[in-house]
């Protein structure tokens, strides 16, 4: 009779300890992750988001930059936490889509966390040399064809979301051009000003200082929408290349077994964050769109881009030595 004792007693807390955490989350600090270094454009959403979601919920939540092995460095920095809400990660196109697509060996799986909102995308440029006679997508992609596997194309690293925007681009369009791989965004655009190389898409982040300063043509944006600080720039979709979409877009995300309760507390707090025009436009003011959504909606989204990214690594046959 103890022993169905202590059963009955285990079971109670079983159903009631969760409900009581969630409705005491949170009263402590929280921990974002970051799987990327201090100063970029990823970090600083990050700690943008992080200042506004620290006001709502009342506590102090702490950005923890952690680089390495792929995104695999803070991915176990989460795994390692409890599944309490009180450690988030900022899940990005690289940890959740092209790395499981491009990475055989990789120490963690994308279905390792769950969902609580899309956070921002970071439209891509495709841009050219302003010496270049090419001032428009088909002129680009006509050059491109009549001179197959001769035009060459920068971007920062193999299997980097720039890579891979070209290689989807190239594949719609039909024409072929030759990979240079850098270790970053900056030594390709040097090169590309200085005419070592005919073309590139990189993050606006990255390429729109140089078009204000005339040593870059803009041909075309690589998501839906247009700019507003090119509003004349017309999207690769709207340059006969119907659906084309290939942002740089981060998300918000928990360890899987996360209560319930507890990411629709961060998931009500992220759509505040998010509607909020003084936090719109300090992130369009780093380069980064605001794209608020559910957390079944972000699942839906991710699950997509997985595939979308899965296909491509495997049509381009592409390897990382």
């Amino acid at each position: 009779m103890a022993f169905i004792r202590v059963l009955v007693m285990l079971g109670a807390w079983a159903v009631f300890h969760h409900p009581a955490q969630a409705q005491d989350y949170p009263d402590r600090a929280l921990r974002l992750i970051v799987p990327f270094s201090a100063g970029g454009v990823t970090d600083l959403v990050a700690r943008i988001y992080a200042s506004e979601l620290a006001k709502g919920l009342g506590q102090t939540v702490v950005v923890e930059n952690k680089t390495g092995a792929a995104g695999a460095v803070a991915m176990d920095a989460v795994k390692q936490a409890a599944p309490d809400g009180y450690t988030l990660m900022l899940a990005t196109i690289g940890t959740q889509a092209i790395n499981p697509a491009l990475l055989p060996n990789l120490r963690y799986a994308p279905g390792d966390v769950d969902y609580v909102t899309m956070l921002t995308t970071v439209p891509q440029l495709l841009v050219v040399n302003a010496k270049s006679p090419i001032r428009t997508v088909a002129e680009l992609v006509d050059h491109a064809k009549k001179n197959p596997g001769k035009l060459s194309y920068g971007s920062s690293g193999i299997g980097s979301a720039p890579h891979l925007a070209v290689e989807i681009f190239a594949a719609r369009a039909g024409f072929r051009a030759v990979h240079v791989p850098y270790r970053g965004s900056s030594q390709s655009i040097t090169d590309l000003i200085a005419g070592q190389l005919d073309f590139m898409i990189d993050p606006v982040t990255t390429t729109l200082p140089y078009i204000q300063s005339g040593k870059l043509r803009a041909l075309a944006v690589s998501t839906p929408q247009r700019l507003p600080a090119l509003p004349d720039l017309p999207t690769i979709a709207e340059s006969g290349y119907a659906d084309y979409d290939v942002g740089v877009w981060n998300t918000i995300a928990v360890l899987k077994g996360t209560p319930r309760p507890v990411v629709k507390r961060l998931a009500a707090e992220s759509a505040r964050i998010l509607a909020s025009e003084p936090v719109r436009k300090r992130l369009l003011d780093v380069g980064a769109v605001p794209v608020p959504a559910s957390p079944d909606e972000t699942r839906a989204f991710v699950e997509r881009e997985q595939a979308k990214y899965l296909q491509i690594v495997r049509d381009a046959n592409l390897k990382v030595e």
